[in-house]
């Protein structure tokens, strides 16, 4: 018996905050995507429980492993008396501290994995409320599709969005923590971020031909990081060379994306590719339902 589970990298296509805090954290609104570039996790049957990392990521430590903390958690509130006999592969091909939501993307794509091998019975909205206090991302990472996440961003508003694009992810393999970028947000004009306006928005969106409507979108955290990091501007302006239609940061970085028309993105692969060869880039859909 062999059950896979993949965890997608999240891409937030916008992320604004609200200049309001509750319990120590920014109150935001982002609207998050899933991109094909993904992690895989892989369960077998065994006489014992077992986990191993597979990976090519030179800088990947995994000091607090979320697949780890899911699982004991489980143990825990299922009243197990022993850890799966399972034998669990990690294949981990998201960077930590990319802000591609991959050590969240991983817990949720545990979660969704025991809850098959254990036949536990959680419906979605359980496997977001089991994992939402593991990982603010963790609940949109359960559902994968396209979503408005808001309040600390486990908060979740399904949103009708069935545009898929051509993405490269461009990692310089510089690891960036939350904390540390939401640390150098000063105070800051308060903002009403209306969650039901911004699903219009969206779901209009979904049923145009033109692109040049992502451009009402924004990363709030993205001139922060920049100034912590400037040399992630060049990234940008990369992929804007390169005939991308819209390029952000993801997240709080250093990740960051470009969305292209079909005919262009080989000729932006091969191009950054050859001038940046110390980069991880990754050629990927975004939204591929």
């Amino acid at each position: 018996m062999e059950l896979i589970e993949l965890a997608k990298s999240k891409i937030n296509l916008s992320l604004n905050l609200s200049g309001k805090k509750a319990n120590g954290f920014h109150n935001l609104i982002s609207f998050i995507c899933f991109g094909n570039f993904s992690d895989k996790l892989i369960l077998k049957k065994s006489k014992k429980f077992s986990y191993k990392v597979n990976t090519s990521l030179s800088d990947t430590h995994l000091k607090d492993d979320l697949v780890i903390r899911v699982i004991n958690k489980i143990k825990k509130e299922y009243y197990l008396k022993e850890l799966p006999k399972i034998d669990l592969i990690l294949q981990k091909n998201i960077p930590i501290g990319a802000g591609l939501g991959g050590g969240s993307a991983d817990a949720a794509a545990t979660i969704r994995l025991m809850n098959k091998f254990l036949d536990l019975g959680m419906s979605q909205d359980e496997m977001c409320n089991f994992g939402k206090n593991l990982g603010s991302d963790i609940p949109a990472c359960i559902v994968s599709k396209p979503i408005i996440a808001y309040g600390r961003g486990e908060k979740l508003l399904k949103v009708d969005f069935k545009k898929s694009y051509h993405m490269l992810i461009i990692y310089p393999k510089i690891k960036i923590y939350t904390k540390e970028i939401f640390s150098l947000i000063g105070p800051m004009q308060t903002k009403d971020l209306d969650t039901k306006k911004a699903k219009k928005t969206i779901e209009l969106l979904s049923g145009r031909q033109k692109n040049n409507i992502l451009e009402t979108f924004d990363n709030d955290l993205q001139d922060y990081a920049f100034k912590a990091y400037p040399s992630l501007v060049d990234i940008i302006n990369i992929l804007n060379i390169n005939n991308s239609f819209f390029s952000r940061m993801t997240g709080s970085g250093s990740a960051c994306f470009g969305l292209f028309e079909s005919e262009f993105i080989d000729k932006a692969f091969d191009s950054i590719k050859k001038e940046h060869p110390e980069w991880l880039i990754e050629k990927t859909l975004l939204n591929d339902l």
